[in-house]
């Protein structure tokens, strides 16, 4: 799906849209130079900052599971991305010193143990066979930690040269700011320089698809996919031989 929002506990919309940034605006880069915002790998280690993320930025009904955050955290991490910033408790942005002064917040610096990390923004994914994102792709297999080859048609499958873009979740307070845009744009790069896939695919709402368009999606019609209702598009794009940067 597109950008801000996440998937329903029963299946996953991999990004919907309460931030899509459709342009850079010079208020936007001012944002991101105060935050100085950083992107890194997420681990098991960052899932209660991913799930106080995803359960701040969608209602209950469309929240991913942390179930199903610790399958992906767990089996796929390394496609999973967070766009982080520090802050201490004198920081002048709320939400940062807010969210610094948690129990799931991390030391950012050794030297100083106030300065902590505040995850502002996170994509989460898998990998699959198909050419665009299924219900089994946003499945999560049934015991999959006794027995993680129990159902190899569901989830992430790692032999898979397709990477599904499941959840792009930015915090209320930072939307429409120029970071959505920014986490997609550092994974693509990075999801392409790593060479483990030859696309990235996403599900989207109809307002999205220009957005994703400007970005080198392609829209390849209405998805298949039937989770919350159905009604969606499929996006796809050709990163093994896309040139260039947006």
């Amino acid at each position: 799906m597109a950008p801000s929002t996440e998937e329903p506990e029963h299946g996953a919309p991999p990004a919907s849209g309460q931030d899509i940034d459709e342009t850079k605006t010079s208020a936007q880069e001012s944002t991101l130079d105060k935050l100085h915002p950083y992107v890194q790998v997420l681990n098991l280690n960052d899932l209660e900052s991913v799930v106080n993320l995803e359960n701040a930025t969608f209602p209950p009904n469309e929240a991913c599971s942390r179930e199903k955050f610790i399958y992906r955290l767990t089996t796929c991490g390394e496609l999973c991305l967070g766009l982080f910033a520090s802050a201490t408790p004198s920081t002048p942005h709320s939400p940062l010193r807010r969210l610094s002064e948690s129990s799931f917040s991390h030391p950012a610096d050794s030297t100083d143990p106030s300065r902590k990390e505040v995850l502002l923004a996170h994509i989460v994914a898998t990998k699959s066979t198909s050419q665009t994102v299924t219900d089994e792709d946003m499945a999560l297999p049934p015991k999959w930690q006794s027995n993680p080859h129990a159902d190899p048609h569901l989830g992430h499958k790692e032999e898979g040269r397709t990477i599904c873009l499941h959840s792009l979740a930015v915090l209320p307070e930072y939307q429409n700011q120029g970071l959505g845009r920014t986490l997609v744009l550092s994974y693509i790069q990075r999801m392409q320089s790593a060479d483990i896939a030859d696309r990235i695919a996403l599900l989207t709402y109809d307002r999205l698809v220009p957005f994703y368009e400007r970005l080198g999606f392609e829209y390849r019609g209405k998805s298949k996919a039937q989770y919350g209702g159905g009604g969606w598009n499929d996006m796809v794009l050709d990163i093994k031989n896309r040139l260039g940067s947006v």
